[in-house]
Order: structure tokens, then sequence, then C-alpha cells
């Protein structure tokens, strides 16, 4: 099995503003639950409330593992980045207030697909999925 990430960023790489995330979407929500083709999705606590209607889907964890889907809103990917065989990235297509960035580089990855939809809070989300 491979380790798959799943990050949702504003148009600066930014995650998080004051330990709090910078948008929500309830549409992306689902596209995510319905991605993941019997598959469980790996949470932190910190991400609990937004899924809490799919608790039979997901798996709330304490650290990252070397597989499984993992969606991340509050963790440093660095440690990890060169364990990631899959990251989709969801962009707001927003700049919103941000005091935490994702700095993974993205240099060993290819894009597999990408596409935009639109979202409940978002008139566009783009998905971008890369691969190594």
């Amino acid at each position: 099995m491979e380790m798959k990430i799943i990050i949702c960023l504003d148009d600066n790489g930014g995650m998080l503003f004051n330990n709090r995330r910078q948008s929500r979407d309830g549409v992306l929500i689902e596209r995510i639950i319905q991605g993941l083709d019997g598959e469980k999705l790996n949470i932190f606590e910190f991400s609990k409330g937004l899924f809490s209607q799919y608790a039979d889907k997901i798996n709330v964890v304490t650290e990252v593992d070397n597989e499984g889907i993992y969606f991340i809103e509050n963790l440093d990917l660095t440690g990890f980045a060169d364990r990631i065989d899959e990251i989709t990235v969801y962009k707001w297509n927003r700049i919103y207030p941000a005091d935490f960035y994702c700095n993974t580089d993205f240099t060993g990855f290819t894009v597999k697909s990408t596409g935009d939809f639109a979202g409940s809070s978002h008139e566009k989300i783009t998905e971008t999925v890369y691969g190594r």
C-alpha cells in the first residue's frame, strides 16, 4: 500500500491561521470521502469535526505511518515527504491570512491530474493530484 496525502492550501501555500483552518467546504469533504474506494481516511484530532458525519470512514491517528490515506491540516509534511507516493492538493484559489504554510518541495512529483469543481463555499476549488 502507498502513502497518500490530502491537503488544502490557499494561493500562497497557507494552511492555518492562529491554529485555525483557513476555510472549510462541505462539497470538498464529500468528494474526499467518495474518493476513498473503500479505504479508511486517516485524520488527526484537529480535523475530526470536519468528518463527524463519516465516523465509519475515518481513523483518528496520532502519527503518520508508512501507508494509508491521510488528510493533513496542521502538520509539517517535510518530516515524511520522502515517503509520500501521492499528494492531492485542493487549492481555495484565494489568499487567506496564514501563519502556517505547506513547505513541501514538489520537485520529485509529477502532475497526474488537475481540474476544478464548484464547492459549497467556493465557486472554484482546484484539485491537483501529484505522484512519484
